[in-house]
């Protein structure tokens, strides 16, 4: 657990807050969904159960972060179609999986969408997107992206990918511009304020 990280980013996001920006966190399981789910499946091959337990650990983790963030947030659990009025109430909301089978990457871009949101911030311990070589790239379009989402994308609870194919396909819809960054506070403080930095930007196709 990675507290300091919590302390700086809780911090920075309260910053912007304060200044009138609003905030949609999303939280995966992380490794107590990875340790869950590799115990369950002593138990039992079905997905289903899986992808439920990954669930509730990501709602662990977002409990978690609002306790660091106190009453300047709230967690939401609910469908995408309420979080127009939730945002209001609140100018950080934060949440976790929603459906089995269904990604926090494309929780987050449904959320996204419906809240009209301007782009979205991927944090991970990559530092941004890599192509089939390996290669870091600064700067893809969102069809590049779709195309190595699909070659990645498993639909296996706790698999990696980059960006899983529905939330590339609602970000494509959407225009929504995204940043994947690693945990650095100076990458993410510079992505929110839509200046460079040191991740991956996927650029809408107008």
């Amino acid at each position: 657990m990675d507290i300091l990280f919590i302390k700086s980013f809780v911090e920075l996001i309260k910053k912007h807050a304060s200044k009138g920006t609003s905030f949609i966190i999303v939280v995966g399981g992380g490794f107590t969904s990875k340790k869950y789910i590799t115990a369950a499946s002593e138990f039992t091959e079905s997905q289903y159960i899986k992808d439920n337990i990954g669930i509730q650990t990501t709602y662990l983790n977002a409990w978690l972060l609002h306790s660091a963030f106190g009453n300047s947030s709230a967690v939401y659990r609910g469908d995408p179609n309420g979080i127009r009025s939730e945002i209001k109430n609140s100018s950080i909301v934060i949440t976790g999986g929603i459906i089995p089978g269904i990604s926090t990457d494309t929780v987050t871009m449904l959320l996204a969408e419906s809240a009209d949101a301007t782009h979205v911030i991927n944090v991970s311990t990559p530092k941004g997107i890599y192509n089939e070589k390996g290669k870091f790239v600064n700067a893809m379009d969102i069809d590049e992206l779709l195309e190595l989402a699909m070659k990645d994308d498993t639909r296996v609870a706790r698999s990696n990918f980059v960006f899983d194919v529905i939330a590339c396909k609602i970000a494509k819809r959407s225009n929504t511009e995204l940043h994947f960054l690693d945990k650095s506070i100076k990458n993410i403080e510079s992505a929110i304020s839509r200046r460079k930095h040191e991740g991956t930007v996927i650029k809408p196709k107008r």
